[in-house]
């Protein structure tokens, strides 16, 4: 009796149940499908999808899809190797991995990796890779890389390497490298290294360099060096040396040396020096020289010398102050103002070609005195 009634069913619904390569339960492309159905809503189920066109709803896939440019898949995609539609609005699941032809917008899970040829938006996640030939917005994980061809923003964390041939914004960690074909803005950091070929702003921290082709405005950490092709503001370290073909503008250290083609404004400590194309003021300081090729204004300490045409403000250096103008208090084993110094000197031996000042030391001279009073032990003075 049930098997009569069984075949009478199956009699009376058969129409409704074969539609092109599948086996269809429901009206409308409405229902369920078992089989390669090009259009369906609701749940779909298929060995492998090859050349389908839309799909809303559920969507399993057993085994690897073929292609599906036009696929648009607006739901939840399954699949034991992955789904492969042409774009995704919703959620996709592969053990394999997730691959869209044009876009990914939700979430996609890849065991392996989550590839767009398009963009991707919103949530994504791979063991190995996430890689967007376009634009990759919203988090991304990954074990082993991000790669975007395009932007990227939001916030993306990979095991290994962080790469963007466009713009970075937002947080942006790499275990190992962190590189940008352009700016980075937000929070960037590199495992070993963080590279950008535009300008950086915000905070910018590589374990070993910090490398940018533009500006720096921030907070700029970098394990052995930090360099940019730009200026270098806010706060600037370096274990070996903050190197600027701008300006250093800010509070800036290096266990070595701080080197910039243009000003260096701000507090600025160099293990080794402090040496800038142009002026240096504030608060500057290094353990070997500090040296300009036009100005030193501030409170400068060297531990062995401060050089520069014209220094203002107080300077203080073991070894030697060396220029040309003197401004102020300047306090070393050896003074040597060449022009004219206004102010006081106090070490072993000062010199001044044109003294307007006080000079205090074992022996002063003052060239624009008149003998006997040119040179004197102690103390010299001369007023204009």
């Amino acid at each position: 009796m049930r098997a009569r009634l069984a075949v009478a069913v199956l009699i009376l619904i058969a129409p409704t149940l074969v539609h092109a390569q599948s086996l269809d339960i429901g009206a409308a492309n409405t229902g369920i499908s078992v089989g390669n159905s090009p259009v369906w809503r609701g749940l779909r189920i298929n060995w492998r999808d090859v050349g389908v066109e839309r799909v809303d709803g559920v969507n399993l896939t057993l085994w690897r899809p073929g292609e599906n440019p036009d696929f648009v898949m607006n739901g939840l995609a399954l699949g034991i190797v992955g789904p492969g539609v042409g774009t995704l609005n919703g959620i996709g699941v592969g053990l394999g991995g997730v691959v869209a032809e044009r876009a990914i917008n939700g979430l996609a899970l890849g065991g392996l990796g989550v590839v767009s040829e398009g963009s991707v938006t919103g949530v994504s996640a791979a063991g190995l890779g996430v890689v967007s030939q376009g634009r990759l917005r919203g988090l991304s994980v990954a074990g082993l890389g991000v790669v975007s061809e395009g932007n990227l923003s939001g916030v993306s964390v990979a095991g290994l390497g962080l790469v963007s041939q466009g713009s970075m914004t937002g947080l942006s960690v790499g275990g190992l490298g962190t590189v940008s074909e352009g700016a980075m803005t937000g929070i960037s950091v590199g495992g070993l290294g963080l590279v950008s070929q535009g300008a950086m702003l915000g905070i910018s921290v590589g374990g070993l360099g910090l490398v940018s082709q533009g500006a720096m405005t921030g907070i700029n950490v970098g394990g052995l060096g930090t360099v940019a092709e730009g200026d270098v503001r806010g706060i600037s370290l370096g274990g070996l040396a903050v190197v600027a073909q701008g300006a250093l503008l800010g509070i800036n250290a290096a266990g070595l040396a701080l080197v910039a083609e243009n000003d260096v404004r701000g507090i600025n400590i160099g293990g080794l020096a402090v040496v800038a194309g142009s002026r240096i003021e504030g608060l500057n300081a290094s353990l070997g020289a500090v040296e300009s090729p036009d100005m030193i204004r501030g409170l400068t300490f060297g531990g062995y010398r401060v050089k520069a045409p014209n220094v203002e403000g107080v300077s203080a250096a073991i070894a030697m102050m060396r220029t040309e103008d003197l401004r102020g208090l300047s306090i070393a084993g050896y003074n040597e103002v060449r022009g004219v110094q206004t102010g006081i000197t106090i070490g072993l031996y000062n010199t001044a070609d044109r003294l307007n000042g006080v000079q205090i030391g074992l022996l002063n001279r003052a060239k624009n005195n008149r003998p006997p009073f040119r040179l004197l032990p102690l103390f010299n003075a001369h007023f204009e």
